[in-house]
């Protein structure tokens, strides 16, 4: 019997805690009723691959991003591939054994970290799931601005939180 697949539309991305650059734990509940989130998960790819250019586009149109409440947040599994993606200025956590990888569905066939795009809202209610294996391949950045907008527009009674710069 399998472990039922997490990390599906409706369902909530679950909380966990990994290392920052600076060893320190980073928290996914640290925007929890603050931003949506965009979960970029980085694996082991190379400067020019595709989630490079996905979050190259997301960088371009941050400030659409912070209009609409979304905070980027990158996931890889080794500082080496963290460090190209750094200097974007997206906060980067650390699954340097892949468990979260694992957990949320984000593997290839031979059950390695593979790329994948979670789209949250505020209290991290998944709307999109971009997972491998599921032959919808990684989103570009304008489907993901629309699912931020979708977002916001589902939920107007939140507004913007007073603590939201």
């Amino acid at each position: 019997m399998t472990a039922p697949a997490v990390g599906r539309r409706g369902e909530l991305l679950p909380a966990f805690a990994l290392a920052e650059g600076d060893g320190a734990a980073g928290f996914v509940e640290r925007y929890r009723g603050r931003r949506n989130l965009v979960v970029v998960f980085g694996a082991e790819l190379a400067e020019e691959g595709p989630v490079a250019r996905l979050l190259h586009q997301l960088r371009v149109r941050a400030a659409e991003l912070t209009a609409e409440l979304a905070q980027v947040l990158v996931i890889a599994t080794s500082w080496h591939v963290a460090a190209q993606h750094l200097w974007m200025g997206f906060p980067t956590l650390l699954d340097g054994e892949g468990r979260i990888h694992r957990a949320l569905g984000a593997r290839g066939a031979a059950g390695r970290p593979a790329p994948a795009v979670f789209v949250t809202d505020r209290f991290r209610e998944i709307f999109a799931a971009y997972l491998p294996g599921q032959g919808s391949g990684l989103p570009d950045v304008q489907e993901i601005l629309d699912w931020v907008a979708f977002i916001n527009i589902q939920c107007p009674e939140c507004g913007v939180p007073e603590w939201a710069p």
